[in-house]
């Protein structure tokens, strides 16, 4: 069986290559994934097919198609995933960097809460509300 971070990475690498649908594979079925807390009218969305929906609106309205995997590293009970998003895998054009907090059960990723700021996303980890 695969480490929480091993589990996760493969997941954000098959997201990469096939899309949000190839990365709620990796996820339980009540999947909950938290906005960034700066994004106006931030929500939790729950279950597989909303995430999806979610996953690919975020896609069309910043046209970011690829995230460089910058980490993956352990942090407490969770794992912290440090991304670069891109328009494409080739583009030199950045739109910023994004920090997922991501909780693993048993070999199932179970949320992800997402924040623009490092600091805030380590903290979240550490805490694990």
């Amino acid at each position: 069986m695969p480490t929480a971070s091993q589990l996760v990475e493969e997941a954000y690498r098959a997201w990469n290559a096939r899309g949000p649908r190839a990365f709620v594979e990796f996820a339980t079925e009540t999947l909950e994934v938290h906005d960034a807390p700066e994004v106006p009218d931030a929500q939790v969305w729950v279950g597989r097919e909303a995430i999806v929906a979610r996953l690919e609106d975020i896609v069309a309205s910043t046209g970011g198609r690829w995230a460089d995997i910058e980490a993956v590293q352990p942090v407490g009970d969770e794992v912290l995933v440090t991304l670069t998003l891109r328009l494409d895998r080739d583009s030199p054009t950045t739109l910023g960097s994004v920090y997922h907090v991501v909780s693993v059960d048993g070999d199932r990723i179970a949320r992800v809460r997402v924040f623009l700021d490092e600091g805030a996303a380590m903290r979240a980890a550490l805490r694990n509300p």
